[in-house]
């Protein structure tokens, strides 16, 4: 399991309000929404920039088909984790869904200084923020932080290194 099936997990789950936070940031309630839906571009939908569209189409993290009589809207929900967070390579990415979809992109709160960038683009941006639960592979003792650094294990008596990715509680998607 990585953070970033957690988010997708946390997006589409609801929170402690009853909420489900993607349908809040996509402004509708209760529609179909399919994980990594793989799209297929015609030649003339082709963005037009350098880097080529991989042969099976772009497949955005979350796509929800929103129908509100007589209009149809798609929006595309792109996450970014703290693990790995390269602002070309997410640019990039979400501009070949801008023509098809309209696009909100999830950052890490760390990352906010990035938000003017995405806007400038046209896009949506939000903010996640949550607190990692890691379980110490030797003793099992859970492990509660913030920051995507493995910790050691604060069992008493235990200093392993070796922790898993069990889960994240209290997170946080907040517009930017």
């Amino acid at each position: 399991m990585t953070i970033h099936d957690e988010l997708i997990l946390a997006l589409t789950q609801p929170n402690e309000k009853g909420d489900v936070p993607i349908y809040k940031m996509a402004g509708v309630n209760g529609v179909p929404f399919r994980i990594e839906e793989s799209t297929f571009l015609s030649q003339g939908e082709q963005p037009d920039f350098t880097a080529p569209l991989p042969p099976q189409g772009i497949t955005p993290d979350i796509v929800i088909r929103a129908r509100t009589f007589p209009v149809e809207r798609w929006v595309a929900i792109e996450v970014e984790t703290d693990m790995d967070f390269d602002f070309g390579r997410s640019l990039q990415q979400v501009k070949k869904y801008k023509g098809k979809y309209g696009v909100i992109v999830v950052i890490p709160k760390e990352y906010e200084r990035f938000v003017p960038l995405y806007k400038n683009e046209g896009f949506e941006v939000y903010l996640w923020r949550a607190i990692r639960i890691w379980e110490c592979m030797q003793c099992g003792h859970p492990s509660y932080v913030e920051k995507p650094i493995r910790p050691k294990c604060s069992a008493k008596g235990c200093d392993s290194k070796e922790q898993r990715l069990k889960g994240i509680k209290n997170a946080e998607f907040v517009e930017a």
